[in-house]
């Protein structure tokens, strides 16, 4: 997906704290926020946002990749049977990025899909001829649990804050 920040519409500007004010931008399912000083123009921050988000965007993967040891530490029941299962679609999706004021790192908000299916299908290990698995469903895991990663360079993460639990 192709991003402009610069001509795309805003879907709200407003005030985030006593020195901030934030842009907020729907691309495809997720938001993008670009937050800007009280007293600056918002414009040199989406030049400057502009300049990195494709790469941010295309990034996304990886930044998914390197939260997922995170939700595998906090829900293992989950994990061990989604490795077993034929599943079509991975459990985590980015929600938002962020480019804070001041700081050259984006941050991705990365969560599970609040639409994500727990039926799955799994192979009995011990007839593995049988053509078709059985259905099954995967242990559930709030999509409330959160973690905000943040972007260092190509392929290059770290944890931003505290993970969010629910």
């Amino acid at each position: 997906m192709l991003i402009d920040l610069l001509n795309a519409p805003l879907l709200g500007h407003w005030d985030i704290d006593g020195s901030k004010n934030q842009c907020e931008f729907q691309c495809g399912e997720r938001l993008i926020y670009v937050e800007h000083l009280k007293e600056t123009s918002h414009v040199p921050a989406l030049q400057a946002a502009q300049l990195i988000i494709q790469q941010v965007w295309d990034d996304s993967q990886h930044a998914i990749a390197f939260a997922e040891p995170w939700f595998r530490a906090k829900h293992p029941a989950f994990w061990n049977a989604w490795d077993k299962a034929t599943t079509p679609q991975h459990p985590l999706r980015v929600y938002s990025i962020s480019f804070p004021a001041g700081d050259s790192a984006p941050n991705y908000w990365i969560a599970r899909d609040p639409g994500y299916s727990f039926e799955c299908v799994m192979h009995d290990e011990h007839n593995l001829w049988q053509q078709e698995g059985l259905r099954s469903k995967l242990p559930y895991f709030p999509d409330s649990d959160a973690v905000v990663v943040s972007r260092l360079g190509e392929q290059q993460f770290a944890l931003s804050e505290p993970a969010y639990s629910g």
